[in-house]
């Protein structure tokens, strides 16, 4: 009799579950994405595409890859694309920031594609094919951490953000733990060195996170900034931070306008390392970026070996491909 009882009682049990899924089945999954736009899904997407670079390489490090079937032009130029997810490299290309292509994007057969904002005259002749879109616009960390968010739900990745955002607070909790210094000043460069990245940037938030000072924070000088020789040595910053592909440290010290920086007389400028994908550009690996930042501008409370050590770590954890410090740039 007992073990009649509890057999019915596993089966009711198996049915209020399979009840309860198939009524979460029904309600179906909706987010407001970041264009502001209510999108509704049955269930989680199981074929995606992307004519974005950001929620491309953020969908293959929740473990997506399998689900792409389409993603944006020039993906044979993404070295992570071609370590973590090479067979992406045959998928259709839809797209770029400018323009994406809806009759090939149909072709692929996704359930939701994903578009940067800058394409959202898309997304109402997307829909109308019945192909669901969402918009992205991680221009701060606040935005793309809300960008992985979304993308984990649509997706059917939500365990797997979880994980990620586990690791970048432990990961922050055990190297970052120690006061900034205010004399930690940082100039963060674009491709050309007189463009300056403002505040309310994802760049300015990676120095922030590495507890430095962002030099050219001041009110109202908000995202990239074209100025001038004159404004530059005015900051005169103790670090200068360029970005990767745009003008190098050699051609910085060389500069014979430039000596009387303190970053240049003290040998502290620096490219951000992008072996694999840029660090201080929004995708999950920009918490090694902070680090990295960190080891530069706080040597003694964050050693370059604990920074090529985490990236190893992070890159066979989220990626599920080993590399090596040297394939990092180390």
């Amino acid at each position: 009799m007992k073990k009649m009882t509890a057999f019915c009682l596993a089966v009711m049990m198996s049915l209020s579950l399979f009840g309860c899924s198939q009524a979460q089945q029904a309600e179906g999954i909706t987010i407001v994405d970041q264009g502001g736009r209510k999108v509704t899904l049955e269930k989680p997407a199981e074929k995606v595409a992307s004519g974005y670079y950001i929620a491309t390489t953020t969908i293959i490090g929740l473990g997506g890859e399998d689900m792409l079937t389409g993603v944006e032009m020039k993906a044979e130029t993404r070295p992570i694309y071609k370590a973590a997810a090479s067979k992406l490299l045959d998928l259709p290309a839809l797209g770029n920031k400018k323009m994406f292509h809806v009759e090939e994007c149909a072709k692929a057969d996704p359930d939701v594609v994903f578009l940067p904002v800058s394409l959202k005259e898309y997304a109402a002749q997307l829909e109308e094919l019945g192909i669901a879109t969402v918009l992205l616009n991680p221009e701060t960390q606040e935005q793309y951490d809300e960008a992985v968010q979304i993308i984990a739900k649509v997706c059917g990745k939500e365990e797997a953000a979880e994980d990620y955002f586990a690791y970048r607070k432990e990961l922050y909790d055990t190297y970052l733990d120690f006061e900034a210094d205010d004399s930690k000043q940082v100039y963060m460069a674009g491709l050309d060195l007189l463009q300056a990245a403002g505040k309310d940037m994802y760049q300015a938030e990676v120095i922030h996170d590495a507890k430095g000072i962002n030099a050219y924070a001041q009110e109202g000088n908000r995202g990239w900034q074209s100025i001038n020789v004159e404004t530059l040595l005015s900051l005169n910053p103790a670090y200068i931070l360029l970005e990767n592909g745009g003008i190098t440290s050699e051609e910085v010290y060389a500069d014979e306008s430039l000596q009387e920086l303190r970053a240049v007389k003290n040998k502290q400028v620096y490219v951000f390392p992008s072996a694999l994908e840029t660090w201080d550009t929004p995708n999950l690996s920009s918490c090694l970026g902070t680090l990295w930042c960190a080891a530069i501008l706080y040597p003694q409370e964050v050693s370059m070996e604990a920074v090529e050590k985490e990236a190893i770590d992070f890159y066979k954890q989220f990626y599920d491909i080993d590399v090596t410090g040297e394939q990092l740039g180390f």
